[in-house]
């Protein structure tokens, strides 16, 4: 497992120069209070971008996942967060403002759309209320990659 700050992180002259944002691109704000995405956390990594995670080992929903035939993995996890991010480009502009950077231990999604990611945290929150709502997310992950 890498250190918790790694995940979404990038070298420097990795991250895209985005032209709207005055350089060098001034500190960022987390808006989202952390019970409001608990067990989900940020980890900012300024001034570029910011990562929602996960601790797979907390076993967040994998009851849930478990009678979906899933496991809990970091891969359900990013098969629902893609199900939420179909949604939330449906509903608001921009293609390809998230990534992933998971592993057997650890669920990450990251973006330099900071208030993007902060959104989106709080629509995966909600994702997990209820296995109906998980099940149509992953139902829309599935169906966007056939």
């Amino acid at each position: 497992m890498k250190d918790l700050c790694q995940y979404g992180n990038r070298p420097e002259d990795e991250w895209e120069i985005l032209p709207w944002i005055p350089d060098p691109r001034p500190p960022f704000k987390i808006w989202v209070k952390p019970e409001q995405i608990a067990p989900f956390f940020l980890i900012p990594h300024h001034p570029y971008a910011i990562s929602l995670l996960l601790k797979i080992s907390d076993g967040f929903r994998t009851e849930e996942f478990c009678r979906l035939g899933l496991t809990g993995s970091s891969g359900d996890w990013e098969r629902l967060v893609r199900g939420v991010i179909r949604e939330f480009e449906k509903n608001n502009s921009g293609m390809d403002l998230f990534h992933f950077d998971s592993d057997e231990d650890v669920f990450c999604v990251y973006s330099q759309y900071i208030d993007d990611l902060m959104m989106l945290a709080k629509m995966i929150r909600a994702a997990c209320a209820d296995e109906k709502t998980m099940r149509m997310y992953l139902n829309m992950s599935e169906a966007a990659e056939a």
